[in-house]
């Protein structure tokens, strides 16, 4: 079978241009930001957790950084704590950060490794302390991929301070970073990039964004600018094209561009989704910045081209731009940044979906695809020999072949929570799982002592807290929590969620029937308003809606927008409501049967006028 993929491999690469360059990966999703590898025939097309693995080696702690590598060594860092703490877990989060800082005293680790053994070169400790911030829920204190010139190594933890070494482990110089209050507690994610003795950060907050630039020798700062943002995590890129060289940073407010000396060289308002995290990369002497919220209907794609100045927003259509080559309104995913391979831009949604269009004119290719199984992401795609991979959160690589088809020729199995974007360099592919860095390469062979060595892998889906389990449907672990003690209407923070929001968001039905029979209050509305019976009325189960009328739930009580769960299923169905479903499908990562919803949301309406009925006559009667 491999003979056969392999061949197969020989005749895409006839179409598909060869990426030229070293044998570096110096930067997150390497030299252009495009996580496009060069080609080699030893690359793995299939794996295992021992099949084609050169080495694998634990990791502690808890970190998202990407691996990069110079040469022979393996740079990467990892943050370990004290005392236990939450454990980040997949899927998608739509509400608050983790609202506390860690507990206990964190060790922000760096660390080198030998890219042939995966030996320990050397580790340093950046700095030691308790967290000041609070983080994402499925991000970690070690988020910042570092980057290098190939003389120093700069290391960044966004809240606590960029760190440089020489390529050896010595300190050179450090620079502490204040840290900030962001968007819904979040924390920092935009990692580093280093270009001709400039290192370039920024850090956008709720309180003083910036943009600054530090000398790579020593650390002092040349220049810093105020930013007015505050929903963006994406990594800069240092776009050289053909007229000059420039940093583009895209912004939910305004995408911009300065030079190498901090001025602003152009900007407009893309009307970006309401959080920006895909980073820009360059491709065909463009530059392409996108965002998509999975809430928001506009999720841009822009393909720029060099040399634009000052304000460059259009008063019609983008494309009327100049220097805006293509523009798509929804062709941009929420986590993963895009990737061009050859003359094409995939698109990988986290919701386990791919999309394709022509890199160079924008036109659709083909549209979303479903993976199958099916899986979330958060690591971008990456390239090479014709193919293209695509990272699921639960650690499995679906492998597809590059061209105007989709279709899916490997699956490759970790069995691990995976977040971190892999590097590709000569015949070495390098993947980050939650506890582990595996070499992977063509021929090779988990060595069975170093195997007998490693530790438990850890699950994708951690069950920590009584709502990570409802969202996962595990009735085993919702029933240990509540036995416990945990208290079944418990909130996810302030205004967040109930368990029983969670199960019926996520369609573990039984889980919401547990809870029900645990005594979970039917009537309890989250932060939007939406009481459980709104949510069941909505998704349109009948039974669980009579199961919910049973336990007092009040078909008359009104969400934020004043809506009763009757309001919601009485509306006529129109092209406006089947696009609600199918936006909230996105965001869910659920598919809906439009047509059974369409004939269950009369009968839902029904029931709920006959009890508010029922109810009326009651309190008539005892007046």
């Amino acid at each position: 079978m491999l003979r056969v993929i392999g061949f197969a491999a020989c005749l895409i690469l006839s179409t598909i241009p060869v990426v030229r360059g070293v044998d570096h990966w110096t930067r997150f999703r390497g030299e252009d930001g495009n996580s496009v590898g060069r080609d080699n025939v030893n690359l793995p097309t299939r794996w295992s957790t021992t099949d084609n693995v050169r080495w694998a080696i634990d990791l502690p702690g808890w970190g998202w950084s990407c691996p990069i590598v110079w040469g022979e060594k393996v740079f990467l860092t990892s943050v370990v704590s004290d005392e236990q703490n939450t454990a980040p877990s997949k899927g998608l989060y739509l509400g608050q950060g983790v609202r506390d800082p860690g507990k206990g005293i964190h060790h922000w680790l760096v660390y080198c490794f030998d890219l042939n053994t995966g030996q320990e070169i050397w580790k340093r400790e950046a700095h030691t302390g308790a967290p000041q911030i609070p983080r994402h829920p499925k991000s970690t204190y070690a988020a910042e991929t570092a980057t290098t010139d190939g003389e120093r190594l700069y290391v960044l933890f966004g809240d606590v301070g960029l760190y440089c070494y020489d390529l050896n482990g010595e300190l050179i110089w450090s620079r502490e970073i204040e840290p900030k209050k962001t968007f819904m507690d979040y924390g920092a994610a935009a990692s580093p990039v280093v270009h001709d003795g400039q290192v370039f950060v920024v850090y956008d907050n709720l309180e003083q964004s910036w943009i600054a630039s530090f000398d790579a020798k020593t650390g002092k700062e040349l220049w810093k600018k105020d930013r007015n943002e505050t929903h963006s995590w994406a990594t800069p890129l240092v776009w050289q094209n053909e007229q000059r060289t420039e940093i583009v940073v895209p912004g939910k407010k305004s995408n911009r561009s300065y030079s190498l000396t901090g001025d602003l060289l152009w900007e407009f308002d893309g009307q970006m989704s309401n959080l920006v995290i895909p980073s820009p990369m360059n491709a065909h002497g463009m530059c392409y910045i996108a965002s998509g919220y999975v809430g928001d209907a506009h999720r841009p794609t822009f393909a720029i081209k060099p040399g634009a100045s000052g304000n460059i927003t259009p008063e019609g259509d983008y494309t009327d731009s100049e220097f805006i080559e293509w523009y798509q309104s929804t062709a941009s995913s929420y986590n993963p940044s895009q990737t061009v391979y050859g003359d094409y831009l995939y698109t990988l949604y986290d919701q386990g979906f791919l999309t394709c269009h022509d890199a160079r004119t924008g036109e659709q290719v083909y549209g979303k695809k479903r993976f199958s199984p099916s899986g979330s992401f958060t690591a971008s795609p990456f390239a090479y020999n014709g193919y293209l991979f695509c990272l699921s959160e639960d650690g499995l690589t679906y492998v597809i072949k590059a061209g105007e088809d989709f279709e899916i020729v490997a699956r490759n199995e970790l069995d691990e929570l995976c977040i971190a974007c892999p590097a590709v360099v000569g015949d070495k592919l390098l993947i980050r799982t939650a506890s582990k860095l595996y070499c992977l390469s063509e021929g090779s062979q988990l060595d069975p002592a170093m195997a007998a060595k490693l530790k438990p892998r850890r699950s994708s889906t951690p069950i920590n807290d009584i709502w990570a389990a409802a969202t996962a449907g595990d009735n085993a672990s919702i029933k240990r929590f509540l036995d416990a003690g945990i208290s079944v209407n418990a909130k996810q923070g302030k205004r967040g969620a109930t368990p029983l929001r969670n199960a019926i968001l996520h369609n573990h039905l039984e889980s919401a029937r547990l809870l029900i029979q645990r005594g979970a209050d039917a009537s309890l509305g989250g932060p939007d308003g939406n009481t459980p019976l709104h949510l069941a009325a909505f998704f349109g189960d009948a039974s669980l809606v009579k199961l919910l009328l049973t336990k007092g739930a009040n078909p008359e009580t009104k969400n934020s927008n004043g809506e009763t769960a009757l309001d919601i299923v009485s509306k006529d169905w129109d092209p406006q409501v089947e696009a609600t479903y199918q936006g909230v499908g996105r965001s869910l990562n659920r598919e809906f049967d439009l047509r059974r919803l369409q004939e269950v949301r009369p009968q839902i309406a029904s029931l709920l006028k006959e009890n508010a009925l029922q109810a009326r006559d009651k309190n008539d009667a005892s007046r």
